[in-house]
């Protein structure tokens, strides 16, 4: 276990040094070569991460929601997102996210090949992140790091492993731990991570001390400061994301992350004074939900409730149409309307 936690300790030290001075974009000739199948590819490996997301997609996608809210409240991160403009209201929000949830869905779906709807998908997502990093240079920004890049790893897996049991996710092998960080460690080698800065290692315990190492060592300490225009660009992704899932409040999710984070049931009960009625309500409402998911029954008809979420989502977006109008409501990923 001490060796585990010094590899740990001596991770997290390079990446947040070496790691914020490396680039993650086409500046970097690491970021071109890695656009072929790793040498630590394991297929098997991998379909098992993939089915370890459909068995428990609700509980993994609410985790996603809070590890887009944490990466939101890092400097780098969240200036290069301010400047492509992209998610400045809540209809480019909805876009942005959406858009994102959607290729990750193609990712938890598709097989992993050269020329798959996978690997465009991917090929997609690094060219965004290269344009987005080339243009804040452009305008004096830094390019977007190596450490940028893994933070925004931790923000779509780490929650899921070392806070998993906070939405519900319980009897989890280790072999399921394995496939789901194998699915990451892959997409974020192809993303352009370098694999000495890819926080999903071949060991589950490792993977899981670097995450809770990260969550002290940077989240906590950042969402501490309460940054205004974090908190601006975390509402309008909620905002953005309510048309897809109804429930989601910012004021509900920020006191819930906070708890989520600090790993505390307990966290700041005296804060609860501060939500409104309707606000208290949706707490309660999720924390049954949270509750009742741990059972098959209830994981099985929560995971079809996303599911179908995802399904008006690209099909049949009422509540799109709703809230931001019919023109241009539909979200387009791969080229073609998903």
């Amino acid at each position: 276990m001490e060796k585990t936690e010094r590899k740990a300790d001596q991770f997290v030290h390079t990446l947040l040094t070496e790691g914020a001075e490396i680039t993650c974009d086409d500046s970097s000739e690491a970021f071109k070569d890695q656009d072929h199948i790793p040498s630590f590819y394991d297929e098997k490996l991998f379909k098992r991460g993939q089915s370890f997301y459909h068995a428990n997609s609700f509980a993994v996608y609410g985790c996603k929601i809070f590890g887009l809210m944490s990466i939101l409240f890092i400097p780098t991160i969240l200036r290069i997102l301010v400047h492509t403009k992209k998610s400045g209201n809540e209809f480019a929000a909805y876009k942005r996210y959406a858009a994102t949830i959607l290729h990750m869905m193609v990712w938890y779906e598709s097989d992993f090949k050269p020329g798959s709807r996978l690997w465009r998908s991917i090929t997609e997502v690094k060219n965004l992140h290269n344009s987005a990093s080339k243009s804040g240079c452009k305008v004096g920004l830094k390019r977007i790091s190596q450490k940028d890049m893994a933070l925004t790893q931790f923000g779509f897996m780490g929650y899921q492993l070392i806070r998993g049991h906070f939405i519900g996710m319980r009897n989890i092998t280790d072999e399921d731990w394995k496939g789901f960080i194998h699915l990451w460690r892959v997409v974020g080698h192809l993303l352009g991570i370098e694999d000495r800065f890819n926080i999903c290692r071949e060991s589950v315990r490792e993977t899981r001390e670097i995450c809770e190492k990260l969550i002290h060592k940077v989240f906590i300490p950042k969402m501490n400061q309460m940054d205004q225009e974090s908190l601006l660009m975390i509402k309008l992704l909620i905002n953005g994301l309510w048309v897809i899932q109804p429930m989601l409040n910012f004021n509900t999710l920020m006191y819930i992350l906070q708890m989520v984070a600090m790993n505390d049931k307990n966290y700041k009960i005296n804060e609860l004074k501060a939500l409104s009625l309707w606000e208290k309500c949706n707490l309660y409402i999720l924390f049954f939900i949270f509750y009742c998911i741990r059972w098959t029954p209830f994981r099985w008809y929560f995971n079809y409730t996303h599911k179908r979420d995802l399904w008006l989502i690209k099909n049949f977006p009422f509540l799109v149409y709703y809230k931001f109008g019919f023109k241009n409501s539909r979200v387009q990923i791969l080229n073609k309307t998903e």
